[in-house]
């Protein structure tokens, strides 16, 4: 057992894991969202009144699994970040292990762990990593469903569905899916009847969904946030993560691979794009692409020398049908909805498919799969106008996949020049493993603090709870009010010094809604505001209270 890799793996990155858990739990909440889920939590739980119940629930309602038994505590959807990590890489291994051999697929998982991307948001409480793990054991399932039996394919919808309940543009897993299923539609076993029992797990599972919204009183909500996402590229115009540049995700892929210096801060490696980029990250970029030049090559050769030279009339045809299809994909590119580059790109794939299969190539459909896995995420996302780093998430595992092809194809061709046998099978990827490890390893305890801002927000909120046993019955506004309802167990409602031109103004609001107690977190430095004065600081939270 110990001589097996996933073995191996799932030990090594259970102990990641849990240091981070234990890192995390002692810097707190790292952002805004997470105390929306621990609300929603609340709500699920039947103890609180939730904070935007039209966010994705699935994290929300298993964290309140962990509120029923009563442990009610911020842990909670850390732990839970945490195990669906673990389940998320165990399903990438055996994934890439589908493609790849064992040792390979175990240094692509370890490499997936070590994105810098990744590792900082292992237990965050964050809905990215556990959305990614879901959509990691869809493609798996969809995999395994057509190449071994079509009874996996059973579980695909539900765990898409999941993925999508998790984080909704999860669902753009979707894509590849069905492009794989489709180029291998011959390879599936009883199609019709996977075809009738899909139709109906998709009834059934959107009635209960639409049900769940309208249960909620979500549904125009729901509905408002999906179309603006559907037809807009410039949603989040205003916000602070609003960036326009569609090159943003790529430009900053080297960041998402390997992050320097081994000292800095807690951003840095939340939002890599802060920092730069090591060495490693580099060298790893410069090999896989060699590597995978060689295998484009290597297939193109193959397609060349078995045709002979010979284009028939309807190769011609897919020819000229891909030039098209690419060009109106550059010309389409920022300029349309993303739904219509999605559909281009679809068209590429399949294409490309058609051109170049033959004997030689038996995982060009793998190749196209995670090839639009990847490209399907960074589609969406670069045209949005919201651009943070952790969205690159979705990305990773497709990412992950396109080293180890560039690595392995560049390993090959140097292995007749290494004599050292073990060094040949496995030596050189347990190297690559090792190095990428112990770069995260460092960079991470490097850039962690001892505590984040939100900690102080909880210090806050606990001395009003002593200072005013009538607190319940007050009015309260933050910069933070997610954070402040989860802490208080009340409603706390938003205010934001930076929409108003002068402290007066802002005051005048407060004074106008009545509040009691203001808590400013993000405020530098602190405003004056008549009829409010500071009773108590924590940190880089204030506490106003009315005269």
């Amino acid at each position: 057992m110990y001589r097996n890799p996933l073995f191996i793996l799932t030990i090594i990155t259970v102990g990641i894991t849990s240091y981070i858990l234990y890192v995390q739990t002692k810097i707190g909440v790292p952002y805004w969202d997470v105390f929306n889920y621990l609300n929603n939590a609340l709500y699920f739980a039947g103890i609180g009144k939730g904070s935007a119940l039209y966010l994705p629930p699935v994290v929300p309602l298993l964290t309140s699994l962990f509120f029923k038994t009563g442990y009610v505590s911020i842990n909670a959807i850390f732990i839970l970040d945490s195990i669906l990590l673990v389940i998320g890489v165990i399903g990438l291994y055996l994934l890439l292990n589908m493609r790849f051999n064992e040792i390979q697929s175990f240094t692509g998982s370890i490499i997936f762990i070590s994105f810098p991307v990744v590792l900082s948001w292992v237990a965050a409480g964050g809905i990215d990593i556990p959305g990614v793990s879901f959509s990691i054991w869809a493609i798996y399932l969809t995999v395994l469903g057509v190449k071994k039996d079509s009874k996996f394919l059973y579980f695909v919808i539900p765990i898409i569905m999941l993925a999508f309940l998790t984080r909704y543009t999860a669902g753009l897993i979707v894509l590849p899916i069905v492009l794989y299923s489709i180029i291998n539609i011959r390879k599936i076993q009883k199609i019709k009847k996977v075809i009738l029992g899909i139709s109906l797990e998709i009834a059934v599972l959107l009635a209960a969904f639409i049900y769940y919204l309208i249960h909620l009183g979500a549904i125009k909500t729901f509905y408002n946030l999906l179309m603006n996402i559907t037809t807009s590229s410039t949603t989040g115009v205003g916000d602070v993560a609003y960036n326009p540049s569609v090159w943003y995700y790529l430009q900053n892929i080297p960041n998402y691979i390997s992050v320097g210096p081994i000292q800095g801060t807690y951003q840095q490696i939340l939002n890599p794009s802060m920092g730069v980029p090591s060495i490693l990250s580099y060298i790893t970029i410069l090999i896989a692409s060699i590597g995978i030049i060689l295998y484009i090559n290597s297939i193109l050769s193959s397609k060349l020398n078995s045709n002979k030279l010979k284009i028939s009339r309807n190769k011609l045809i897919e020819i000229i049908v891909l030039i098209v299809l690419v060009i109106g994909f550059a010309a389409a590119f920022n300029n349309v909805s993303y739904v219509i580059n999605e559909v281009i790109l679809f068209g590429i794939c399949c294409i490309l498919y058609m051109l170049l299969r033959n004997q030689k190539t038996k995982n060009l459909d793998m190749d196209l799969m995670f090839f639009s896995w990847f490209g399907a995420y960074l589609i969406f996302q670069s045209i949005l106008g919201m651009k943070v780093d952790r969205y690159f998430i979705t990305m990773a595992p497709a990412l992950v996949y396109f080293i180890i092809l560039g690595l392995s194809e560049f390993i090959n061709k140097i292995n007749p020049k290494i004599k050292n046998k073990n060094l040949k099978s496995w030596g050189i990827y347990s190297i690559i493993a090792l190095i990428f490890l112990s770069s995260a390893a460092v960079t991470y305890i490097g850039h962690t603090p001892k505590k984040t801002f939100t900690v102080d927000i909880g210090d806050a909120s606990n001395w009003i709870k002593e200072h005013d046993p009538d607190y319940k019955n007050k009015i309260i506004y933050s910069d933070y009010p997610p954070a402040v309802s989860w802490y208080l167990k009340k409603q706390v409602n938003g205010a934001y010094t930076r929409l108003y031109s002068n402290s007066e103004e802002f005051s005048k609001r407060l004074q106008k809604k009545d509040a009691y107690y203001y808590i400013d977190s993000l405020s530098a430095p602190k405003p004056d505001l008549d009829g409010y004065h500071i009773v108590k600081t924590f940190g880089t939270v204030a506490v106003y209270e009315k005269y």
